[in-house]
């Protein structure tokens, strides 16, 4: 992990490069379960589809809007948001003409300046001019003129002692924008709840206005080209979305008392869900409507309102499905739509997909290869192609494993998209020694295969930390803390844990998910990346719980949350009793060996793969805090 941080050079311009074009649907599927839905269930259903976005500080936000704000025609600029001028990137300051990030949803409304997520959020976060983001302040918006005053520069802006009213081009993008703020953050963990009101003077609560206003902006002014474009690229980097972009309807059916269609399109599905150029897809989808649709139209191509090419989808039991070719190019995008008409009733669902590179198994290096038997990578300055699982991300790397196998991690450093932990990435990128650590940099190409599925960290000692486990992802069992008990700082420092074979340095950046937590006062398990900084091995943690891994079952029997486990003992599935509100599980030993993670989907999980003994669970819920359950595998 670098001590600092500057990695400019083309890393932006290489990926507006390999994207080829404006990008500008959801992913097939990606709103599944919201058919038929309204008012607070709507909210619900969209707010469990977008949360747990990979989240970035506000610092590195700059890099990412810089991305998705940037000028179509000048890549080098973003366009300002209320003036809608185009502006050089890197011309970032405070006041007069310098750029600076804007909380749309002004942080100060509900004060999350120190709640990471939200701070950070880049859905939230436009660039704008320092002056007439000075004078937009925290005032809530709403219809001003011609009572107000004309702003001087954003012409199209007007205001008032306790509104803002923006120009045309940005009043449906603020709209949008508070709509899913109000959806995104529901009081999980430690996000705060906020609320969209009636109101203006909102003003410090966790509050914005004015609702009916906003309502009407939505659907007054539709999304654009940008606003969509940009609503795809922030998806690459979050993996979440605004669903008022891709369905600016959900609005009115969540705020404005509307029922929904008729006729309705849901478990829209494509299979196989990766497929590559040349490959026969299945489209499917269920239809829903009170009579019988009179069409069910499948569009495809390569715009996003593409029509020449188009099947009509048969029916068999409750799904319509059809077939159709990917013959677009690597890179390029694809867009789907679908539209079912009963009668005068109709209604249409979409989705996208970018089509990955054909790359065959022997053009893909080994990370343990790149890695070599040495202290440097044999292949320095050679471009290669990985592939492996995200064992950690962080505001400008992350880090991909193959296994168990020592020498199997590597960095990636210097990328925007660095996917969600258990992601399957294919990278091709060069490697480089940076102070000793191997790192893949500048990747010209990164697809991302999703999968969510989670590497292990392989339980070693203090003693045993060396080159065999740079970039892998390990655990360190009973360990103690320099500093146990204290508040970690925003800074840059290293920290020293010990177990009973030795110390080992831990990192954390000043830009951390574990700024303002607390280590651990007494023994835990440490879970985390090794680097290697200037011949000394460190151990980078990812997240505040990589801190805290119970250590043992006594751990377990102290805590007063429990949840119920059963068969018990077990062979092959094990059922939890309630998991609407759980959201992650791992797995331990009685040692406190993690053997298994995963995001919890349903409520059962396949324990068939675990050695016969005695298991602790742990279970995260969606707000934040930990369950317990132990149980007897047979």
């Amino acid at each position: 992990m670098r001590h600092s941080i500057s990695w400019k050079k083309s890393v932006v311009i290489t990926f507006l490069m390999c994207l080829n074009g404006i990008l500008l649907a959801q992913p097939v599927g990606y709103y599944n379960g919201t058919e038929n839905l309204s008012g607070e269930e709507l909210k619900t259903a969209l707010h469990n589809i977008i949360k747990d976005h990979v989240d970035f500080s506000y610092s590195y936000a700059r890099d990412i809007i810089n991305y998705s704000d940037a000028d179509p025609n000048d890549p080098k600029n973003v366009i300002l948001f209320y003036t809608q001028v185009s502006r050089n990137a890197s011309n970032y300051g405070t006041g007069g003409d310098f750029i600076n990030r804007e909380h749309v949803w002004a942080k100060s409304h509900g004060y999350f300046e120190d709640i990471r997520s939200m701070n950070g959020d880049a859905l939230n976060l436009r660039p704008a001019d320092a002056s007439v983001n000075e004078d937009r302040s925290n005032l809530d918006f709403d219809n001003v003129q011609p009572n107000g005053t004309r702003h001087p520069e954003a012409t199209e802006c007007w205001y008032t002692s306790n509104a803002w009213e923006p120009g045309p081009l940005t009043k449906g993008q603020v709209a949008r924008i508070l709509f899913y703020m109000a959806t995104r953050y529901e009081s999980d963990g430690d996000e705060i709840d906020l609320e969209l009101v009636d109101q203006l003077n909102t003003f410090p609560s966790a509050k914005f206005g004015k609702l009916s206003t906003l309502i009407k902006w939505n659907n007054d002014y539709p999304p654009s080209d940008f606003e969509r474009r940009r609503n795809e690229r922030i998806f690459r980097i979050q993996q979440n979305r605004n669903p008022f972009v891709d369905h600016p309807e959900f609005v009115d059916l969540i705020w404005g008392n509307r029922e929904p269609a008729t006729t309705s399109i849901g478990q829209l599905t494509m299979q196989p869900e990766k497929p590559l150029p040349g490959e026969n897809v299945t489209i499917s989808c269920q239809v829903s409507s009170n009579n019988t649709p009179d069409s069910v139209l499948l569009y495809w191509g390569p715009d996003y309102d593409s029509d020449q090419q188009f099947i009509r989808l048969n029916k068999t039991d409750d799904l319509y499905s059809g077939n159709i070719q990917i013959n677009e190019l690597p890179n390029k995008m694809i867009y789907f739509r679908i539209k079912a008409r009963s009668g005068e009733d109709s209604t249409v669902m979409r989705g996208s997909y970018l089509i990955p590179e054909i790359i065959q198994a022997e053009n893909i290096t080994p990370i343990k290869t790149v890695q070599g038997t040495g202290s440097a990578s044999p292949l320095l300055n050679q471009q290669v192609t990985i592939a492996g699982r995200v064992t950690a991300n962080f505001d400008n790397s992350l880090y991909l494993q193959t296994g168990n196998e020592l020498r199997s991690g590597i960095n990636v450093y210097g990328t925007l998209f660095t996917g969600k932990v258990g992601d399957s990435l294919v990278v091709r990128g060069t490697p480089l020694e940076y102070n000793g650590l191997t790192e893949i940099i500048n990747p010209g190409y990164i697809y991302n295969f999703n999968n969510n599925k989670p590497v292990e960290p392989l339980v070693i000692t203090a003693s045993q930390l060396n080159e065999d486990y740079e970039g892998m992802l390990v655990q360190i069992n009973n360990v103690t803390y320099n500093k146990p008990g204290s508040v970690i700082p925003e800074e840059n420092a290293t920290y020293t844990v010990t177990d009973n074979t030795g110390s080992v340095v831990i990192y954390i950046n000043r830009s951390s998910r574990l700024i303002q937590k607390k280590f651990p006062s007494t023994a835990s398990n440490l879970v985390g990346v090794v680097s290697e900084y200037n011949g000394t091995y460190q151990i980078l943690p990812r997240e505040i719980k990589d801190l805290d891994v119970p250590t043992a079952i006594h751990d377990i029997a102290q805590l007063k949350e429990a949840i119920t486990v059963y068969p018990n003992p077990v062979q092959n599935i094990l059922h939890i009793s309630d998991a609407s509100d759980l959201k992650y599980i791992r797995i331990f030993t009685v040692q406190g060996s993690l053997v298994f993670g995963k995001e919890m989907k349903t409520n059962q999980v396949d324990v068939s793969s675990l050695t016969t003994g005695i298991y602790l669970v742990q279970f995260e819920t969606t707000k934040g805090t930990n369950a317990f359950a132990k149980f007897s595998k047979q």
